[in-house]
């Protein structure tokens, strides 16, 4: 066979799409890569998600905001709530959008520690959670954002806004089997999503 411009041609290609063969296309099945994460965190003062207050009847001495409903009175003898009273306290603490990426987000407030996320559709806007007294009996204690979105619903807030929580004291219930305690969740949830 003579060596000619043709068959040196169709060597070459013969031999290029063998090699390719051999050595792939450079598309893979699987691929597992290990990355270093960190997350930091931040006490509710000064987190993405603020909660804050100056009310009498909150504690936020430390990383979380606590809500103490036997704060003292102006002369340090008072001790609680008038009996069989419904009491309205207002702005008892802020919920403020501090998110690092300027997102405006829903928010909205549910019973108990660490419930699901609700979508944007079912946030509420109030919450009653019922708890137990020193007296014996049960009080209900009712919060509220005090501003609402369109037709009622969890008011929107962008980076940098506020909404504030009140709170109702109803010391007319008359059972006494609630724990002496109450969880509130506050939700916070992307406009976007």
């Amino acid at each position: 066979m003579a060596i000619n411009r043709r068959n040196i041609l169709i060597g070459l290609g013969a031999l290029v799409g063998g090699g390719g063969a051999l050595v792939g296309t450079g598309a893979f099945t699987t691929v597992s890569a290990a990355r270093e994460v960190s997350v930091s965190t931040a006490g509710d003062g000064s987190a993405f998600l603020q909660l804050t207050s100056d009310s009498p009847y909150v504690d936020n001495t430390g990383d979380t905001l606590t809500l103490t409903l036997d704060a003292d009175g102006n002369d340090g003898n008072d001790s609680g709530f008038n009996e069989n009273a419904v009491t309205t306290l207002t702005s008892v603490f802020t919920i403020a959008n501090n998110s690092a990426e300027g997102n405006s987000v829903q928010v909205g407030l549910g019973a108990g520690a660490g419930p699901d996320v609700p979508s944007a559709d079912d946030l509420s806007t109030e919450v009653t959670l019922t708890v137990g007294s020193d007296g014996g009996e049960d009080v209900d204690i009712t919060f509220t954002l005090s501003e609402t979105g369109n037709n009622g619903s969890a008011p929107s807030l962008d980076a940098g806004s506020s909404v504030t929580v009140d709170v109702e004291v109803d010391t007319t219930p008359t059972s006494s089997d609630a724990d002496a305690t109450g969880e509130l969740s506050i939700f916070a949830v992307d406009d976007s999503a």
